[in-house]
């Protein structure tokens, strides 16, 4: 499997790019969590949830915030 650009849109992670593995037809896999960051180490950190949207022009893919997962 191939990696491609991903854009992710909305929440807290807006206009950041980030690499994904992508299927044998090249789509990036449809839904990507990001571990937020917090001070406690010892805390279980939310997950930002990404899904996937569209192919944009310049050749990468928009993932979209969808929300959190505990």
């Amino acid at each position: 499997m191939a990696d491609v650009r991903v854009r992710l849109r909305g929440g807290p992670q807006d206009g950041h790019e980030v690499t994904v593995s992508a299927d044998s037809s090249g789509k990036p896999i449809p839904r990507i969590t990001i571990p937020v960051r917090t001070r406690n180490s010892q805390a279980v950190p939310p997950l930002l949830a990404y899904e996937r949207r569209s192919r944009l022009p310049d050749g990468a893919w928009e993932f979209r915030y969808v929300g959190t997962e505990a």
